[in-house]
């Protein structure tokens, strides 16, 4: 870590340092000897999880997006000014339906605007933003069977996506748009100056918008922010599924990483700004989508809870 510690040094004019996440990235917060806090974000190439944030400056108004001081490609890193606001799962029931018009309509033109740009093939990118799959019913089957595999031990999950794929493979179509899929509660701020961001936008894959949307309901299905969403896209009955099965499959796959990283009891994971399991959500979306299920557990949010927070590529998980 001196290396990092040592380049910041020469970049900026501080003697504060503190190691904030070094997981997928490294993430360091600084504060210089003019009193103004930094973060210095250095993004790893030897991950398996590639980072595509400096990509959306690109493409994205930058109201959006964290203001950066300045940034490397060599070494990949930048520099961020602190942010200061309520990350969406901190809001109460007034604030969400105050801003719950304007926090979709930014969500909209977040996904509109990025999933206009076409990359080659399907799923995870590569490093020079191809896809690695080639077509995306691969990626999915693979994907899908791989986190199916990681979540054996747990009723409904360890076969939710097999029964999903029988019933709707036809609905899975391909699309080589690029998609955000790292969209939670968390990650979307309302800063003190009244501005929506989208605080660490993450990875991006190459599919259908549906499935980015479909990670966002994974984490708000039941809320307003959720209802707001469905007024807003006026989506037909089969992208309605559509928006269901990639919900399920993007609950399966935290879940999956959850379970990498340690986390045992996995049904008592509640997104960020829900009150219901991701256990409680896939149920319902299963049985709106009429899968039966040989075992489904009757879970029901509790008035008690635990808190695990994991710091992970600047973004945490909570576990109640």
């Amino acid at each position: 870590m001196e290396k990092y510690i040592e380049l910041i040094k020469e970049i900026i004019d501080t003697d504060k340092i503190e190691l904030v996440s070094q997981t997928n990235n490294i993430v360091y917060k600084a504060i210089t000897k003019n009193g103004e806090v930094l973060y210095i974000k250095f993004y790893l190439n030897n991950s398996s999880h590639i980072d595509h944030e400096l990509y959306l400056y690109e493409i994205l108004n930058h109201n959006y997006l964290k203001e950066i001081v300045k940034s490397s490609t060599n070494p990949k890193y930048a520099v961020f000014k602190e942010l200061k606001g309520k990350t969406l799962d901190t809001l109460n029931s007034e604030e969400i339906n105050k801003y719950k018009e304007r926090i979709i309509d930014s969500l909209i033109y977040f996904y509109e605007t990025i999933a206009r740009k076409k990359v080659n093939n399907y799923g995870l990118l590569d490093n020079n933003m191809n896809g690695k799959s080639q077509s995306f019913q691969d990626f999915i089957v693979k994907r899908q069977t791989e986190t199916q595999e990681i979540l054996k031990e747990y009723p409904i999950l360890n076969n939710a996506f097999t029964k999903i794929y029988e019933k709707y493979k036809d609905l899975i179509i391909e699309d080589n748009s690029l998609v955000p899929i790292d969209t939670n509660a968390k990650n979307i701020m309302i800063t003190e100056d009244d501005k929506i961001k989208f605080i660490d936008p993450g990875e991006l894959i190459s599919g259908p918008i549906l499935m980015g949307y479909g990670d966002f309901v994974a984490h708000t299905y039941k809320t307003e922010l959720y209802e707001e969403l469905i007024k807003k896209l006026k989506l037909s009955t089969d992208d309605l599924k559509r928006l269901r099965i990639y919900a399920i499959f993007s609950s399966l796959n935290i879940l999956a990483f959850l379970k990498k990283l340690g986390v045992e009891d996995l049904t008592k994971v509640i997104p960020y700004g829900n009150t219901y399991t991701f256990y409680d959500l896939i149920k319902e979306h299963l049985e709106n989508l009429k899968v039966e299920e040989d075992k489904v557990l009757n879970l029901k949010p509790n008035n008690w809870y635990f808190q695990i927070v994991i710091y992970t590529n600047n973004f945490y998980v909570t576990i109640f």
